[in-house]
């Protein structure tokens, strides 16, 4: 079973898809994620995140991403041990950011560590080796 990674594109742009992907299988890959997950990651316009951070932030600027997770690192080790698909959330990224494939990693990566239950300090740690793998 592999991975089920969904992109919704809710604007008239168009966005790297395949890029998309790419970056996030090799960031589980290099989580040593041996079992497949389920995930989105909906690409908005900047109205919308905007929108979106009022709303479950309660912050009036408009974020590069926004991650909605729907797990704790907790329920990750126990999906790992019953090698069942894991759900992980939501990924929104602000369309303004996605031309930029070097930037658009650094988002994904970082949202992507927010959906496994990692706060900013543990982020810290473990991003620039993830964006290095995946580059």
């Amino acid at each position: 079973m592999k991975h089920e990674i969904l992109i919704y594109n809710r604007t008239r742009k168009k966005i790297p898809e395949k890029f998309i992907k790419t970056t996030i299988t090799k960031a589980l890959r290099f989580l040593k994620l041996k079992q497949p997950v389920e995930m989105a990651v909906l690409v908005v316009e900047k109205k919308e995140m905007l929108r979106l951070n009022k709303v479950w932030r309660k912050k009036n600027k408009t974020p590069d991403e926004l991650s909605f997770g729907l797990n704790s690192r907790k329920t990750v080790v126990v999906a790992k041990e019953q090698n069942s698909m894991l759900n992980l959330g939501e990924i929104v990224v602000n369309v303004e950011k996605i031309s930029d494939k070097k930037y658009l990693s650094g988002i994904l990566i970082h949202a992507l560590l927010h959906l496994f239950g990692y706060n900013h300090l543990q982020i810290e740690k473990l991003e620039k080796k993830l964006f290095n793998y995946v580059a």
